[in-house]
């Protein structure tokens, strides 16, 4: 199924799609998408509250990232899918959607389809796979169950206005960007601009700290810390 068009400029416009909603019913059937919280960490699973009676499970490598930790605490609030519902209590799986941050309540990672859990802040490599006047979608991640995939809007690919976007970054191209936020319905959105202004702070700082001023060091033309690498290097001569 393709992408909608995007209405506006936002990044919820730039994703516009119809789901059914989160449903809160008692009567939990598979498919349902439920409102959890995580009430126990066992060994290999969290166990989540689905009411005030009854618990449900989610498996522990679900909810772990690429890095191998476990992305919720106790008190942490999810979005999870029914996948399974046993004849007892307790033996509801569920395969989680999104996690909050405790403390904001905002999106903080999002693990569709049972993947790798992915966070605000991840690196990932990945393949284009589409191509709109508004950005490029990108791919990553084991063909099993299903591949993750992010938006680069234009905004926060660094290239010129009205660059050709086919041309730049055809279909299986590999592009490295940053995943800048997850909207309330999972969707990742990523930056390659984002990523380059990382790789630069962490080479100034390693710069100041004493590193090899003969190095060449990652700058841009256009970025401001480009400009504070060119000065620093000109007081090391």
């Amino acid at each position: 199924m393709s992408d909608p068009k995007p209405q506006g400029d936002s990044f919820a416009a730039l994703f516009e799609a119809t789901r059914p909603s989160a449903s809160r019913a008692r009567s939990k059937g598979v498919g349902d998408e439920l409102d959890v919280v995580v009430a126990q960490i066992g060994k290999d699973a969290v166990f989540v509250d689905l009411d005030e009676k009854e618990q449900g499970f989610i498996e522990s490598k679900d909810l772990t990232s690429e890095s191998g930790e476990l992305t919720v605490k106790v008190g942490s609030r999810l979005r999870a899918r029914v996948a399974e519902v046993g004849g007892r209590p307790g033996a509801t799986r569920l395969v989680p959607l999104v996690v909050r941050d405790m403390a904001t309540g905002a999106v903080a990672s999002v693990a569709p389809a049972a993947g790798a859990s992915i966070a605000v802040g991840a690196r990932i490599k990945g393949n284009v796979v589409e191509v709109e006047r508004y950005g490029i979608f990108v791919q990553w991640g084991p063909a099993t169950p299903r591949p993750q995939r992010g938006l680069v809007p234009t905004t926060e690919l660094g290239v010129p206005r009205n660059a050709d976007l086919h041309k730049l970054y055809p279909k299986g191209a590999e592009i490295e960007a940053k995943v800048v936020a997850i909207d309330e319905r999972g969707r990742i959105r990523l930056s390659v601009t984002a990523l380059a202004d990382d790789d630069e702070r962490k080479a100034y700082e390693t710069f100041t700290k004493g590193g090899d001023p003969k190095k060449p060091l990652p700058t841009r033309s256009f970025g401001t810390l480009g400009d504070l690498l060119a000065k620093a290097s000109q007081k090391k001569k």
